[in-house]
C-alpha cells in the first residue's frame, strides 16, 4: 500500500517537474524579449537595482510559502544568471550593442 502512495507522491513530483520546466522555459523567453527591446533602446540589460528588488521579494515570498529564504534566492540567482546569459546571446545573434 505505502509503494502505491509512494509511486503516486512521485508522478505527481514528475507533474510538477514539467510545470517547473515550462514556467522557466517561458520566464526566460520573456525575459530575453525584454532584452532585445533594452538593446534596442540602447539600454542597459543588467539593472543591479531591479535584480535586487527581485531578490528581496523572493525572500519574502519564501517565508510566505514557508521556505527557507537562502534556498529560495540561491535557485533564484541561478535563473537570473541564465536569463541574463540568454538574453546577451539574443543580443549578439541579433547584432544588437550590449551596454
Amino acid at each position: 500500500m505505502s509503494q502505491n502512495r509512494i509511486e503516486d507522491l512521485r508522478s505527481e513530483i514528475d507533474g510538477i517537474n514539467d510545470e517547473l520546466l515550462a514556467l522557466i522555459a517561458r520566464r526566460q523567453d520573456v525575459s530575453v524579449a525584454i532584452g532585445a527591446i533594452k538593446a534596442e533602446a540602447g539600454l542597459p540589460l543588467y539593472s543591479h537595482e531591479r535584480e535586487a528588488q527581485l531578490l528581496e521579494q523572493f525572500r519574502k515570498d519564501a517565508i510566505e510559502f514557508d521556505l527557507d529564504p537562502d534556498y529560495v534566492e540561491e535557485l533564484m540567482n541561478v535563473v537570473l544568471r541564465h536569463s541574463r546569459a540568454a538574453q546577451r546571446k539574443k543580443v549578439r545573434e541579433a547584432g544588437l550593442e550590449d551596454h
